[in-house]
This record gives structure tokens, C-alpha cells and sequence, in this order.
């Protein structure tokens, strides 16, 4: 079916309080691997991306692939950038197809930040396209974004809303980008002062260090997107790796990816089932 936009997925998912995944693809393989996990488990799901991945896997090719594979699925996807610094980043992923933006201007004094996502927002509804936005600043690392951590001040939420127009909302409530492992300290009581200031459905950056249990209870709470990106990753290098010491004399990548596709599709499937989108793709 064609590209969704996020408010397709993302609305039913909060007001049925469940969340469907955005998983971070740096190339093919991965979206492959994502697109067929939704399929297997009847899911929405959003194939996210970012600028970093787009200067590795093209601007050009990488988002036309994933519309045609998006095409021949039976599931909804949305096709979406994460981390957007630049309005010229907008749009020109807008350009190529994308049916979801995220703009990050969380690094930015308050003004600065209704002022950017604002602009966003008008520019990507141009296009028919969602727009989500940072308030407060989710620590750890993305791409090449080093962030320290910034609670959102839940007093602030619905003038956000208000004066920028955006669509979906990321807040910072504990959780950290590239975190697998370690304490991650979810500020639930902030979470709900969030979800009570806005309708809107909050996002879950950094899922892949968050604990199952934890993400349940998020998820209670209006987180309707869990984005995974360093546990992918790290489950197709592992994965490759062993294929590698196993089978030292191979040189077809396509046997070798073989294992790492399948094992990342299960992972995927997993996550799906975890956050509650399995069933939820509306296929009969």
C-alpha cells in the first residue's frame, strides 16, 4: 500500500494505548527486515532514518527504495526522518518522499526552538506530511549529535503545542539515545504531567536501552512511538560477525547477510509484540 503519514499510526496507537515502532534503517537489509517482521506480526511500522544514513546509503535511492517496498507491503509504513537539524533538511527529505519529519531543535532556547519547529511544521503540512519535535533534550549520542540531558517541563507542553502546530511530540523523561544496557531512570510522574498537558501522541527516543516492563508502562502513560536503532544494529553486526568466523572462506554477501536479516526480523517481531502494534495493520 502506499506511504502513511505518523498521525495515521500514531493517533489510533495512543487513543488504543498501545505504540508502533520506528526502527532506524541504515540500509536495505534492514528495512527488509523491519518491513517483514510487520507483515509476519499484521503491524503498522515506520522506517526511520536519518541524515547520517542518508549521506551513507543516498538521498536519492534509499527513500525511493523504501516507497517501492512500502508499495508491495500489506502493511501501513511511514517513511520517516529522525533528527532533522535544518529546515533544508525537512525539506529535502519532503522531497524524496518522506511521509514523516522530525524536526530536533531541542539544542535551542525555547523561542528559538517554537520558531524553528514552526516553520517545520508549516512546511511539512504543505506536503500532507506529520511533524514531530523535541522539547526538553534526550541525552546520549545520535549520529554525530551529542546531547545532554534536559527534562521537559510539563508546564510548558501546551504553549509548545500551541504556538508551533506540531503533530507528535518527543519529550525527555529519562531515556537516552545509543543506551543498551545499565539503569535507565524513567520519570513516570513527568511523563503523565506530559500526556495530561497535550493529546498529542509522545515519543519514546532511545527505546533500545529501556526495559520491556518500563516500555509497558510508558506506553500507559501516551507514549504512542518507541523508536530502536542501537539494538538493531547491534544485532545484525553480531549476528554478521558470527557468519563471518563461521564461514571464513565465503565471499557472497548474500549468504552472509542471510543470518543477520533473519535474526534482526525476529528481534523486530519481538519488539512489535512487546510495544502492543502486532494485529494492529489492519490486515484482514
Amino acid at each position: 500500500m502506499p506511504l502513511v503519514t505518523a498521525n495515521d499510526v500514531l493517533i489510533p496507537a495512543r487513543a488504543g494505548g498501545y505504540a508502533v515502532g520506528a526502527f532506524n534503517c541504515i540500509n536495505l537489509e534492514f528495512v527488509g527486515a523491519c518491513i517483514a517482521a510487520a507483515e509476519l506480526e499484521n503491524s503498522p511500522v515506520m522506517i526511520a532514518t536519518t541524515t547520517g544514513a542518508l549521506k551513507y546509503a543516498s538521498w536519492v535511492g534509499f527513500p525511493a527504495a523504501i516507497r517501492a517496498m512500502a508499495e508491495a507491503s500489506r502493511v501501513p509504513v511511514v517513511l520517516h526522518l529522525d533528527h532533522g537539524l535544518k529546515l533544508e533538511e525537512v525539506e529535502r527529505a519532503l522531497k524524496a518522499g518522506f511521509s514523516s519529519i522530525m524536526i530536533d531543535a531541542s539544542h535551542c532556547s525555547f523561542e528559538e526552538n517554537v520558531k524553528l519547529t514552526k516553520q517545520a511544521a508549516d512546511l511539512a503540512h504543505e506536503y500532507n506530511v506529520s511533524l514531530e519535535a523535541e522539547i526538553g533534550q534526550i541525552g546520549g549520542k545520535e549520529d554525530d549529535i551529542v546531547a545532554d540531558e534536559a527534562l521537559t517541563d510539563p508546564g510548558v507542553v501546551a504553549e509548545f503545542v500551541r504556538l508551533t502546530g506540531l503533530d507528535i511530540l518527543a519529550p525527555a523523561f529519562g531515556s537516552a539515545h545509543q543506551k543498551t544496557r545499565g539503569e535507565i531512570s524513567l520519570d513516570l510522574p513527568r511523563l503523565e504531567k506530559i500526556a495530561a498537558a497535550t493529546p498529542l501522541p509522545l515519543v519514546l527516543h532511545g527505546g533500545s536501552g529501556v526495559p520491556f516492563e518500563a516500555m509497558r508502562q510508558v506506553i500507559a502513560r501516551g507514549v504512542a512511538k518507541v523508536n530502536l536503532g542501537t539494538e538493531l544494529q547491534k544485532t545484525f553486526s553480531g549476528k554478521l560477525r558470527e557468519s563471518l568466523e563461521m564461514n571464513p572462506t565465503e565471499w557472497d554477501g548474500r549468504k552472509l547477510f542471510k543470518p543477520s536479516i533473519e535474526t534482526l526480523t525476529g528481534v523486530v517481531r519481538d519488539r512489535m509484540k512487546t510495544i502492543g502494534s502486532s494485529g494492529k495493520g489492519g490486515v484482514a
